[in-house]
């Protein structure tokens, strides 16, 4: 009974953390997507770019305000921006990225700035930047289960590079990543952000182990069980 009870306390805890990690989780969601203002840091956006912005946000489902703040703390705006590993734009979109969004494209996105000018079919090409971004922050989001605060470490440090067994982002550039879109985005508590997202990761870790847990446990009561049955018959 005592080892029943127990299992039954760890069901309960898990039903808590489950139900709080949501409520978190549709917090964040309703701030990253969900928001009115912008902080007093945002950047002016040109009619133009707004205009391209929200065509392609609301084709895609993405928040508009959303995709301003990505472009803003990935580029500040400037369309010839160009990283060290490569990435170019205003969105930043890196050379795969780009040829997996724009198969048929001739421009291959591995040239700086300046050195070839391939039009509208061009990596930093306004227009044509800003839609294969927000399709990729899309792809993102949609990869996983509609937490941005995931698509949007996958979107600065990489796919690959989002440890879902850790609750807090695995680099610290990523962290800082985060913090600005929340400085950004929240007006009156830009650093509320960061920390909320970081306590639900480490709750869905703590989920995680609970639910393994739980399992061995079960198992354990199973075997309890079929011996204890077999020695009464």
């Amino acid at each position: 009974r005592a080892f029943l009870w127990f299992i039954l306390g760890i069901s309960l805890l898990m039903a808590g953390l489950y139900f709080y990690i949501e409520k978190q989780k549709t917090q964040l969601e309703e701030f990253l997507g969900g928001y009115f203002s912008y902080a007093e840091e945002a950047n002016p956006v040109s009619s133009e770019i707004h205009e391209i912005i929200y065509r392609n946000a609301l084709l895609t489902g993405v928040s508009p305000q959303l995709v301003v703040a990505v472009i803003q703390v990935e580029s500040g705006f400037d369309p010839k921006a160009y990283s060290p590993k490569g990435a170019c734009g205003l969105m930043q979109i890196t050379p795969l990225v780009w040829q997996a969004f724009n198969p048929n494209s001739s421009c291959d996105g591995r040239h700086r700035p300046d050195e070839a000018d391939h039009g509208r079919d061009c990596i930093y090409n306004i227009e044509t930047n800003i839609e294969t971004g927000v399709r990729y922050l899309r792809q993102l989001i949609d990869y996983f289960d509609g937490e941005t605060g995931r698509a949007l470490e996958a979107y600065n440090a990489g796919l690959t590079n989002v440890d879902l067994t850790q609750f807090r982002p695995k680099y610290q550039e990523t962290r800082t990543y985060l913090g600005r879109i929340g400085e950004l985005l929240a007006a009156t508590d830009p650093e509320g952000f960061l920390a909320d997202y970081e306590l639900c990761r480490l709750f869905q870790t703590v989920l995680r182990g609970l639910f393994l847990f739980s399992l061995v446990l079960w198992v354990i009561l199973l075997i309890w069980s079929k011996k204890h049955l077999l020695k009464n018959n």
